[in-house]
């Protein structure tokens, strides 16, 4: 009687052992696929929603490792469905590592249809948008590179958007 009680046990305790390591290694495997392995920057940052200054730059650090390789640049854009406008324009400066400043790039940014639907991801006031800026950029010089971005709309102060960001990931 010992003898079968022990071996039920022990085949129970291996059920048991086997359940948790499956579990364990299913689990490390949507941890490790989940995970974009061609982003190198993804960062938002907060603006003032009711007033936005056009003096009021953000700023965004990227250190650049690999010169041999081409990337992709998205801003992303956080707006209420209280912006007053369908678009947005920005104005950015690149700093290089050598501090060499690049010529000032203006981006337009469309947040709505032509038929005033808004465009971007969610289900109450705020939307999530991703565009799409620069494809095939080439950094290089290795370091860090400073992004300096800044509302360019005719307004001094905007409302209705919440963050900006920069996202830059390995071209595919």
């Amino acid at each position: 009687m010992k003898t079968l009680l022990a071996n039920m046990r022990e085949k129970t305790y291996d059920v048991f052992v086997k359940t948790h390591r499956l579990c364990l290694f299913v689990c490390l495997f949507f941890v490790f696929c989940s995970c974009n392995s061609n982003v190198i920057y993804d960062e938002n940052k907060s603006v003032d929603e009711k007033a936005w200054a056009a003096k009021d730059k953000v700023y965004y650090q990227v250190d650049i490792k690999n010169t041999a390789m081409k990337y992709k640049v998205a801003l992303n854009v956080r707006n209420t469905t209280d912006y007053p406008y369908s678009n947005i324009y920005f104005f950015m400066n690149t700093i290089l590592p050598d501090g060499t400043i690049t010529k000032r790039d203006t981006i337009e940014c469309y947040l709505a249809y032509p038929d005033g639907t808004w465009k971007g991801k969610g289900s109450s006031k705020v939307r999530d948008n991703r565009f799409w800026i620069a494809k095939n950029v080439e950094f290089k010089q290795q370091g860090r590179y400073v992004f300096e971005l800044y509302q360019a709309t005719t307004d001094t102060t905007l409302s209705g958007i919440v963050d900006v960001g920069l996202h830059i990931e390995y071209q595919d």
